[in-house]
């Protein structure tokens, strides 16, 4: 039995990823994730203080 770990067996990216436009699988980490989340977040912010621009932080 092979005890070394291929690359794609160390990934547990639960079948999440992007596919490039070369389709190479590009595994979505917690990081990514996160990061799209922290965008959205500030982006509905900028889209608040728009609409109220009397409104603080």
């Amino acid at each position: 039995m092979n005890k070394e770990k291929t690359n794609e067996q160390a990934t547990d990216f639960h079948g999440a990823a992007l596919i490039d436009e070369d389709g190479n699988e590009i595994p979505i980490t917690e990081d990514m994730v996160q990061d799209a989340c922290h965008t959205l977040e500030e982006d509905g912010l900028e889209d608040d203080k728009d609409a109220n621009p009397e409104q603080k932080n």
